[in-house]
């Protein structure tokens, strides 16, 4: 047998590794195919939502079309209330004490159902792994495990429909390795634009009741942030979202908040003038951690569902430089 010298080998390996196509993550590609779903088409079900040992049953639409997305979610037991989302408000109706509060439309911040976005970014800080299948309400779905690499984020396992990519089932895992919520649909179907009317019907509302407004909705009239407030040192991965400061409804003051995120996890930071009711250091509440700390006269709270050295971590790194 004849062996060919290595420079006329070259151009075929070249050739051959160029025609490899490139294996894309499995995991990643069902948590991406879930992210789409469930921002991009038009669905509605009935859900049930474990945190903090309680249980409660809610019902969510959600339409996307030319104009954006539009979701209306209401509580089926307990409490009666509603939470309606677009791409300009969030208004929450509470018919039993007659209040209905309007604030900026932020996706995430009014549902137990958390759907990650920039996918790719996670790899850094999560490990995601199949875990095969499983049927919830009738479908079957593909399991993914978002294990975490470090001790700054909780995990999540999410159960997704094989057919449509919707999220069928989530659980969030702290540290420690336990579910500390759980959502899991009871039923879920796809809708058209003929059944549009689910999501824009609103709850009839009368001059009983109270409106609290965040904001005016004209932009000229917000606040702007103050900048002198800065943040040392984030944990690795978590980056500001969003910065806003409003004032607090029925007195003088203001509240700066600020919100982190990895692209999965995330929490927020208030700042606000301290008061004699102001308090330091650790609190929880399910999965939710929180840290307050003086600095300046100022409370300075972080909270959100992340483990409490990230909250404490995130807290102790806030400082206010003079511009």
């Amino acid at each position: 047998m004849r062996i060919s010298p290595a420079k006329n080998l070259l151009p075929v390996l070249l050739s051959a590794l160029i025609s490899v196509p490139v294996m894309a993550d499995p995991a990643m590609d069902w948590v991406q195919k879930m992210s789409t779903a469930m921002r991009n088409l038009s669905y509605r079900g009935d859900f049930v939502y474990m945190h903090e040992n309680q249980l409660e049953s809610m019902r969510i639409s959600h339409y996307k079309d030319a104009n954006g997305e539009k979701e209306r979610l209401i509580s089926l037991n307990g409490e009666a209330r509603e939470v309606i989302r677009d791409n300009q408000n969030l208004t929450c109706i509470w018919p039993s004490s007659r209040k209905v509060v309007v604030d900026f439309s932020r996706k995430n911040s009014f549902s137990p159902i958390f759907i990650p976005e920039d996918i790719a970014r996670l790899e850094k800080f999560y490990e995601m792994k199949l875990l095969g299948n499983d049927r919830v309400a009738g479908m079957t779905t593909v399991v993914v495990h978002i294990d975490p690499r470090d001790q700054y984020r909780y995990g999540m396992k999410f159960w997704i429909n094989e057919q449509n990519g919707l999220m069928m089932k989530s659980s969030l895992i702290n540290e420690e390795g336990k579910v500390v919520e759980q959502v899991m649909f009871t039923s879920l179907e796809l809708f058209g634009a003929d059944e549009k009317l689910v999501v824009d019907t609103m709850p009839e509302i009368d001059e009983s009741f109270t409106l609290v407004r965040y904001h005016s909705g004209d932009s000229s009239k917000s606040f702007a942030a103050d900048n002198a407030w800065q943040l040392a040192d984030a944990p690795g991965g978590f980056w500001r979202e969003s910065v806003l400061k409003r004032k607090i409804p029925g007195t003088e003051h203001f509240v700066q908040q600020m919100v982190y995120t990895d692209g999965l996890a995330s929490l927020s930071i208030f700042i606000e003038r301290k008061t004699g009711l102001s308090s330091v250091g650790k609190s929880s509440m399910g999965a939710v951690n929180a840290f307050i700390r003086i600095l300046n006269d100022y409370s300075v709270t972080a909270i959100g569902e992340v483990p409490a050295v990230t909250v404490k971590q995130l807290a102790e790194a806030v400082s206010y430089r003079q511009q």
